[in-house]
């Protein structure tokens, strides 16, 4: 995200998860949350789960911040507590057999929802 705009931006992570490792990862989830909930510019987050078959359970993260100037001391936070931690995200992704994809996204106001 280059461009910083001043509008209120949301983080949709979307994660694939085999069920022998949902447990472990759901932790992983609660701690990340945790942190970012105690970040300036922090608004709100919710955590969706479907259970795709007995194998995989589909997780989304929505995780909503005032703007783009929030981001990266937010990251940096939880990079931080990773480090002290001893976590490894991607390595620990792997282990897990988690595939992840990360998008940032703005709201946009409809315009038939606008007043006339």
């Amino acid at each position: 995200m280059s461009e910083m705009k001043s509008g209120r931006v949301v983080r949709v992570n979307r994660f694939s998860v085999p069920a022998g490792a949902r447990d472990e990862f759901m932790r992983l989830i609660g701690r990340t949350h945790d942190i970012i909930r105690a970040q300036p510019g922090f608004i709100d987050d919710m955590v969706l789960e479907q259970n795709s078959g007995a194998d995989t359970f589909n997780l989304i993260t929505i995780l909503q911040f005032e703007g783009e100037h929030v981001l990266q001391p937010v990251i940096a936070a939880v990079a931080k507590a990773d480090a002290a931690a001893g976590i490894d995200r991607q390595m620990l992704s792997r282990r897990l057999g988690v595939e992840t994809h990360v998008a940032f996204y703005s709201p946009v106001m409809l315009p038939e929802l606008l007043p006339a």
